[in-house]
């Protein structure tokens, strides 16, 4: 008799697949999970490269800083001489004159013609070596230096 039981073989029942609103609203949600999955990543990327550029950004003035700084003591204690390093350092490219024009053609790195004319204008008919002139040179070169700092911590 158990074996008779077991090896009655029934049909199955057929079932047909009803999909009802929770299904529709299963897969509405697991759609909309993945936008905002995909979203947040997008997100995430963009803050990350504005964090990197800004960090960049960020190092940069702190160098340009402070080689400004090196430039001010150095000019305390020695004048215009032996600032051919920092200043070298601190101007990537000779072309663009927007800092210390004046310095750089009086010391003789990386000048460019709006440099060397302030100089030239500075100078004027006396001799260069003139202790006079070096003191206005140096006047004026400090007065760069300092404008230069303080359009640093202004575009901060």
């Amino acid at each position: 008799m158990i074996i008779r039981l077991c090896s009655a073989v029934r049909d199955p029942v057929p079932v047909d697949p009803v999909n009802d609103w929770v299904d529709y609203l299963g897969a509405f949600s697991g759609i909309i999970g993945a936008v905002l999955a995909a979203l947040a990543i997008f997100l995430a990327l963009h803050q990350s490269a504005s964090a990197r550029r800004d960090l960049i950004q960020e190092r940069r003035l702190e160098f340009e800083l402070r080689l400004l700084a090196e430039i001010r003591d150095q000019m305390s204690t020695t004048g215009l001489a032996h600032l051919s390093g920092y200043v070298g350092a601190l101007v990537p490219n000779p072309s663009d004159e927007t800092d210390l024009p004046l310095l750089r053609a009086s010391i003789g790195v990386k000048a460019g013609p709006q440099g060397q004319a302030a100089k030239k204008a500075l100078v004027g008919g006396e001799r260069e070596g003139s202790s006079e002139v070096q003191s206005r040179l140096l006047s004026q070169a400090a007065q760069e230096v300092d404008d230069a700092i303080q359009r640093r911590l202004e575009s901060r």
